[in-house]
């Protein structure tokens, strides 16, 4: 069968609603809704230490009943920025390389109103605020020569993935094959019956260059409405009713190139309905692309109690957030050849792997616990926070079987979590010093592989530092910074429902550093 006329069933297939694999799973679920340990200029150089609870807007974000401390209303702004560092690492047998990017990006990182109410006795206080509790901005490059696979490899059909007449024409492809078919990556050579009758673009064996990159920018906010007040001397129980609203972008490229001429005219051809005949494999390139706007809700409850003079405890149980994912992705693929013609699928937006998809998240609960210790001149705190990621659901009004599926395995693939965080404030007059650690243990229960197979360890640890400086009681200004730490590896090829399509997957071990800055402004009155 033609590539004009797959071209044409592609268009139907794609009418009709057909969805191919995009961002729901796990991983993308638990990256999208997983936070920075802070926010707030104060809170970020103490790396969100206030689950006991703090008078500092950012209570909002980690325990509502901390604005019962508030001694007056306060008026807050912040900019924030971010630069990412993603050092890469591509090993192949023979070649090893080493590429170092980074990503950088400023915004309005914080904006919050906080209202102390006059009382005769006790503490009653309101407040709303915007706050950035996570960012997305990365880069990954990578580049190097492999003779040992080829990506090309990932899209040949398995059996039951296509289907022949009885003149040994193609009848069918499934969707990933598809699109790869009528993009140039293999193609169909019945005179290899009854063998398998597919080929590759490039040769197995020969050597070509391959190199790519990865783009991750968006944020994640908060809008947040939440009081406190003292329901008993000197304890505070306050509540916040948060919006959770982002967008993550990806876009991805993904290239081979046949740079020492090893695959010729004779080794590899497409022919086209009309009679065209393309020979010989120069290039390809593979490039995915996918935006997802997220909006969630979710309530925070929170306890805060001095114990003792100098004791404070802290409580704070989080609702699910309950998100809703509006998805368009996208795939397109280009394959040049050594007679100077190209092949190329993926551009129009019907095309098969193309489209918009909609789906749920709905998140664990957390429940945390903080204590804090505060003398004369300084402020220790610390908490944990405990969050079982294997009660983490997809959803959506179709593909039920698909996402029942998919919660099962995150059932048994992930477990529970205690992140934890400290934080120091050093006062001297006006100035403070800050000072903070936090930890995010991995939630997966079976070790992912690095590419030279031994286990990659993925917990990300967190180191902060910042200072406030007071002016005449009204007026206030803070700089925080926090850098967080953590190891990856991105697998170049793609994989779908059964996981990665060859056994020679190509993996980029990444080594990523996040540095995030922040100065912002406090009024009281």
């Amino acid at each position: 069968m033609g590539r004009l006329r797959w071209l044409a069933m592609g268009l139907l297939v794609a009418a009709v609603g057909v969805q191919p694999a995009s961002a729901q799973t796990a991983e993308d679920a638990i990256r999208f809704t997983d936070r920075s340990p802070a926010t707030g200029v104060r809170m970020m150089g103490m790396a969100g230490a206030g689950i006991v609870g703090v008078a500092d807007y950012s209570a909002l974000f980690s325990n509502p009943a901390g604005l019962g401390f508030f001694r007056s209303s306060s008026a807050s702004g912040a900019l924030q920025s971010v630069y990412t560092t993603d050092e890469s690492f591509y090993s192949t047998p023979g070649n090893e390389s080493f590429l170092d990017s980074d990503a950088t990006s400023t915004q309005f990182g914080n904006l919050a109103y906080v209202y102390r109410a006059p009382t005769r006795r006790g503490s009653f206080v309101i407040a709303a605020a915007f706050n950035q509790i996570n960012t997305y901005e990365r880069e990954l490059r990578f580049e190097g020569n492999n003779s040992t696979s080829t990506i090309s490899t990932s899209f040949l059909p398995f059996d039951g993935e296509y289907g022949l007449t009885n003149s040994d024409e193609l009848d069918f492809l499934d969707d990933l094959p598809f699109a790869a078919f009528n993009g140039g990556f293999f193609d169909y050579f019945p005179d290899r019956l009854p063998d398998y009758p597919f080929l590759e673009a490039v040769v197995p064996g020969t050597t070509i260059q391959q190199s790519g990159t990865v783009t991750e920018e968006g944020r994640m906010s908060e809008l947040s409405f939440g009081g406190a007040l003292e329901a008993a001397p000197r304890v505070m129980v306050g509540l916040s009713a948060n919006i959770a609203f982002g967008t993550y972008e990806f876009n991805s490229l993904f290239a081979e190139d046949d740079i020492f001429d090893e695959n010729g005219l004779a080794d590899y051809s497409v022919l086209l309905d009309d009679g065209t005949l393309f020979e010989g494999f120069d290039f390809l390139e593979y490039e995915q692309r996918l935006q997802s706007d997220l909006l969630g809700v979710n309530l925070r409850l929170g306890l805060s109690a001095q114990a003792a003079s100098n004791l404070r405890v802290g409580l704070t149980l989080e609702t699910p957030t309950y998100y809703t994912v509006n998805e368009d992705y996208g795939a397109s693929y280009l394959t040049g050849f050594d007679d100077g013609n190209t092949l190329s699928y993926g551009d129009d937006f019907d095309d098969v792997g193309n489209g918009e998809f909609e789906y749920e998240i709905q998140t664990p609960w957390r429940l945390g616990v903080g204590v804090g210790f505060n003398a004369e001149n300084v402020f220790v705190t610390g908490d944990v926070e405990y969050v079982d990621w294997s009660q983490l659901e997809l959803d959506a009004e179709t593909d039920r079987s698909f996402f029942a599926d998919l919660n099962r395995g995150i059932e048994e693939a992930y477990e529970p979590v205690i992140n934890t965080r400290l934080g120091i404030e050093y006062r001297l007059g006006d100035l403070s010093l800050r000072g903070g650690f936090a930890y995010r243990p991995d939630p997966l229960d079976t070790a992912p592989l690095r590419s030279d197979g031994s286990e990659l360890e993925r917990d990300k640890t967190f180191f902060s530092a910042g200072f406030g400086y007071r002016f005449q009681r009204q007026f206030q200004v803070d700089f925080g910074w926090m850098q967080g730490r953590f190891d990856s590896a991105y697998s170049a090829y793609p994989e779908d429902s059964v996981g990665a399509r060859q056994d020679d997957i190509l993996l980029i071990d990444e080594e990523v550093v996040q540095n995030q800055f922040s100065v912002g402004v406090s009024f009281f009155f």
